[in-house]
C-alpha cells in the first residue's frame, strides 16, 4: 500500500474554467477578444513567470492591464474576484481526497498555480484541512514537469518515491512523476470517479 497520495489541484481537486474569466475580462479590453486573451495569458512566459513567483498579483494585473488595454474602470479588486472564479469546486475530487485520508494515506497537494488560485483552497474546509502539505509552483519557483517540484515534496516529507501515488489530469506530468520512481495515474474528472480510483489503488 502507498504511504502517501499526492493530488494535483486543477482539474483534480477542483475544475478549471478559464473561459468564463476571459469572457468577463475581455468585456473591459480595448484590444482583445476572449479567445485572444486566453491565448495571451496561458501557455506563455507571462503565465510561467506569474506561476513561478517571479512577480505577485498586482504586477500580474498591471501586465494584463497593459497587454489587453483594460479599461481603468476594471479595478484590481474586480479582476481578482473574476480571476479566482476560474477555480470551480469538484465534489468528486474532494471525495477522493477524503477517501485517501480515510484509508490511512498521508495526503499532499502539488500544483502549478499562482497565489490567487492557491488561496481559493483555503476557502474550502475539505481542501484546507485534510492535506498535510501544499507544494505550489509560485512558492518553490519551478513548474511541472520540472522534477524539482516533486523533489521538494520528497525533501520536506522524507518519503521514498516508491511510497507515493501521484494523481494528475495531464499524462505528461504523470510520466514526469514516474521518472522519479513514483506511481502515477491520470484522472479524468469527466469520466472517472476519483474515490473509486483512490480506493482501487490503495486497497
Amino acid at each position: 500500500m502507498y504511504r502517501a497520495v499526492i493530488f494535483d489541484f486543477g482539474n483534480v481537486l477542483c475544475t478549471v474554467d478559464r473561459e468564463s474569466f476571459v469572457q468577463r475580462a475581455a468585456a473591459h479590453s480595448s484590444s482583445m477578444n476572449a479567445d485572444q486573451m486566453l491565448k495571451a495569458l496561458w501557455g506563455t512566459s507571462l503565465e510561467h513567470e506569474f506561476e513561478t513567483g517571479k512577480f505577485g498579483t498586482r504586477e500580474y494585473f498591471r501586465r494584463v492591464q497593459e497587454l489587453a488595454g483594460l479599461d481603468p474602470s476594471y479595478t484590481f479588486d474586480a479582476f481578482v474576484e473574476d480571476y479566482k472564479r476560474i477555480i470551480v469546486p469538484n465534489p468528486d475530487g474532494e471525495r477522493g481526497l477524503e477517501m485517501a485520508a480515510r484509508l490511512g494515506a498521508r495526503t499532499f497537494v502539488l500544483s502549478n498555480t499562482s497565489f490567487l488560485h492557491a488561496s481559493v483552497i483555503f476557502d474550502n474546509e475539505v481542501l484546507a484541512t485534510i492535506p498535510e502539505l501544499y507544494i505550489f509552483s509560485y512558492k518553490v519557483g519551478v513548474m511541472k514537469p520540472h522534477p524539482a517540484i516533486w523533489q521538494k515534496l520528497l525533501e520536506y516529507t522524507r518519503l521514498d518515491p516508491a511510497d507515493c501515488l501521484y494523481i494528475d489530469d495531464i499524462e505528461a506530468y504523470c510520466e514526469a512523476a514516474r521518472s522519479l520512481g513514483m506511481s502515477a495515474v491520470r484522472y479524468d474528472f469527466r469520466n472517472q470517479s476519483l474515490p473509486k480510483l483512490v480506493q482501487d489503488m490503495l486497497q
